[in-house]
């Protein structure tokens, strides 16, 4: 995404305005989201309230009557040059649907990952639906798009990272037999097929997250939620 962004919800635009991201316009498509937004004015900043001008259709209760427009740099300007501020990163492997990484986002930010990592092609990018899904808690990540993530997943173990693939095949260890450390990169594959073979090459080895028999495996955003979880409470509430 640009820096400019119109987007929807209160959570949203709470989680906006304490980011410092500049609101530049809110709409409001009724008195009770006036009120919510004239609330938070009073605990941040003075924000321009516009009526709800917009199509009704971005106004409706889905959108809990409130849209704003805001500038912010969700993306990294190309690779970082120095990792080191990233320790726990995840990268995705052609993840596909918006509401997995909206969701995986939401789950990012509670557990300490740093930055989400995702291909130019065949992978879902961050819009206002995934920002939606989020919570907003987006606003708390830096994303990096690139066109291939083998070269990234190669620098990052040349910087030691372990670097960690999500898999749900019988050559993947159980997550909870596996302590983990920092630096530390997580891949999670697409909905389908999971991660590609180049991608499996990298990876130092695979994790999956034990469940009963005959039980379908977790989507995408689930496992990685699950697995970010296990690293925070080894890792990062240690710290």
């Amino acid at each position: 995404m640009g820096k400019d962004h119109l987007l929807y919800g209160r959570n949203v635009l709470a989680e906006a305005i304490a980011s410092g991201a500049r609101v530049r316009e809110i709409y409001c498509a009724n008195k009770q989201a006036e009120e919510f937004v004239h609330t938070l004015s009073k605990k941040n900043q003075k924000l321009s309230i516009r009526p709800g001008n917009l199509p009704r259709e971005v106004l409706d209760r889905e959108h809990q009557g409130v849209a704003f427009k805001v500038e912010h740099d969700f993306y990294l300007n190309g690779s970082p040059r120095d990792w080191a501020p990233y320790k726990f990163i995840v990268l995705c492997n052609h993840l596909q649907d918006v509401q997995n990484l909206g969701a995986l986002s939401r789950a990012a930010a509670g557990f300490g990952v740093d930055l989400i990592v995702h291909e130019s092609r065949r992978s879902v990018k961050l819009n206002p639906a995934a920002i939606k899904v989020s919570a907003g808690q987006a606003f708390r990540l830096k994303y990096l798009e690139v066109s291939n993530i083998v070269p990234i997943l190669q620098s990052l173990k040349q910087e030691n990272y372990t670097a960690i693939g999500l898999d749900a095949g019988d050559h993947a260890s159980y997550i909870y037999d596996w302590k983990p450390t920092l630096p530390l990169a997580l891949v999670v594959g697409s909905e389908g097929d999971g991660l590609s073979k180049p991608v499996m090459n990298q990876v130092d080895f695979c994790l999956q997250v034990p469940m009963r028999e005959g039980v379908e495996s977790l989507n995408a955003s689930h496992a990685a939620s699950i697995a970010m979880s296990w690293v925070f409470s080894k890792t990062l509430t240690a710290s």
